[in-house]
């Protein structure tokens, strides 16, 4: 792990589904940012696939795809810009015939790129989506911080390896659904347990793949919690120390 260095504040956003308005939820996801900056935060993390929800049928359908370079994106990028942060959004990005369920990053100068997708697929997005390969990885303020989407973290494997590659915390967008409230505890704590911190941001209400059950938060790297929400939207915010 690095040495010391500042605290770095994270937001988890626990946000609703609206599924089919890319551009109602990217004014909201920019409210959001902006609400989390006026809190303290330098990073801004968001759920699975959170400007179309978590909705492969829609996806499927319909051929959505977010590329670094959509002009939708740009109120988030001017955001950030504004408010000096970095925003980690979910979205299904373009990878040959299939989209990927990726993560873009928007950075404090608004420049947008796409910077992990999801390796490890669930069986309802295997033939909408491709797996992707690369580990995503980000430096901010000294601080090492490893992307992870959802089933990711359910193998252990995923964390270790961030670990192995000297993250100081694992950043997990998801969506677990209700009566999966069990799974959290132990796969974050899991992957706590290398020796990480862990936030995690994921769905309230209804969506495509279920009914969220919220309980967004931040573990410490010895598996111990540190903030938690409630089911309903919210912001939550750990400083890593």
């Amino acid at each position: 792990m690095s040495g010391a260095r500042e605290p770095l504040r994270i937001a988890a956003v626990q946000c609703l589904s609206h599924p089919g308005d890319i551009a109602g939820t990217v004014a909201e996801h920019a409210r959001q940012i902006d609400e989390a900056a006026e809190l303290g935060a330098d990073v801004v993390l968001f759920p699975e696939l959170s400007l179309t929800g978590y909705e492969p049928d829609l996806i499927d359908l319909h051929g959505l795809r977010i590329t670094p370079d959509s002009a939708v994106l740009q109120p988030i990028s001017l955001i950030c810009q504004r408010r000096r942060v970095h925003a980690l959004v979910g979205a299904p990005t373009a990878s040959g015939s299939l989209p990927q369920i990726g993560v873009l990053h928007i950075d404090p100068r608004g420049a947008v790129r796409q910077i992990y997708a999801k390796q490890h697929l669930a069986v309802g997005e295997i033939g909408i989506f491709s797996a992707g390969t690369s580990p995503g990885r980000l430096t901010v303020n000294g601080w090492k911080l490893a992307m992870a989407v959802c089933a990711d973290a359910a193998m252990e494997s995923h964390a270790a390896a961030a670990s192995e590659s000297g993250a100081d915390a694992y950043l997990v967008g998801a969506l677990f659904v209700i009566g999966r409230e069990k799974q959290i505890d132990v796969q974050m704590r899991q992957a706590a347990r290398k020796g990480m911190w862990v936030v995690l941001a994921q769905y309230s209400g209804g969506t495509g793949g279920g009914p969220a059950c919220g309980l967004s938060g931040a573990w410490r790297p010895d598996g111990r919690e540190v903030t938690r929400l409630g089911a309903g939207p919210g912001i939550a915010l750990v400083d890593l120390t």
